[in-house]
């Protein structure tokens, strides 16, 4: 029986689907790019062609999502282990603040992409104030300013679209109050003036 938190997870992953544009990549043989624990990629294996998911680091969760249609492998993002035009999908989800190179990132993104590709490149907003009190100031998560993301992305996809959207996900609201909460925050960054060039996440849509 679904409780009242899986369905406010279901909500907000749902909503985040949609507002990261991850449809784009249905069809797709898509690199998911520091992959953490897998459940992003395990996503975009119900959509995509074939999904090719690496990290840093292992995680006891890949064996889990694993399946004919998707597979995980622990790489370097300075050097990812794939011939050059391998890809007509990318997927990149709170990376490039974690790395000390991201342009160097960027650049082997390029390397594997096919022309005709859509690259999704997701960053949280530093000066978001959850995230700037929550993750900036007490977890240490270098979040890209705005503009510093905008800037990083066009050094090397000049025709990237930037869009910016909220997204929270509350597990201990009930499901029918956490809806009405997420609605109201986001109507409030979006309508308020001057509030809106701080909501939480920046995205990047590229099409090569």
């Amino acid at each position: 029986m679904q409780t009242n938190q899986d369905k406010t997870y279901v909500y907000w992953r749902e909503e985040l689907h949609k507002k990261i544009h991850m449809e784009k990549l249905r069809g797709r043989t898509v690199l998911d790019v520091g992959c953490g624990t897998g459940e992003d990629a395990f996503y975009l294996s119900q959509i995509a062609k074939k999904v090719h998911a690496f990290d840093i680091e292992k995680s006891d969760m890949w064996k889990d999502f694993a399946s004919s249609k998707l597979s995980f492998s622990v790489a370097n993002a300075y050097k990812i282990p794939f011939e050059d035009n391998s890809f007509n999908g990318v997927f990149l989800k709170d990376v490039l603040h974690h790395v000390s190179q991201p342009e160097k990132v960027l650049q082997e993104i390029k390397r594997v992409t096919k022309k005709g590709s859509y690259i999704l490149i997701i960053e949280g907003n530093r000066y978001n104030p959850i995230f700037y009190i929550h993750m900036t100031k007490m977890r240490g998560h270098e979040h890209l300013a705005r503009n510093v993301f905008m800037k990083l992305i066009k050094k090397y996809f000049r025709n990237a679209e930037f869009f910016q959207f909220e997204s929270h996900y509350i597990p201990f609201l009930p499901y029918p109050l956490y809806v009405v909460i997420e609605g109201a925050i986001e109507a409030s960054f979006t309508y308020v003036p001057l509030l809106n060039r701080f909501k939480s996440y920046n995205l990047a849509i590229i099409k090569t």
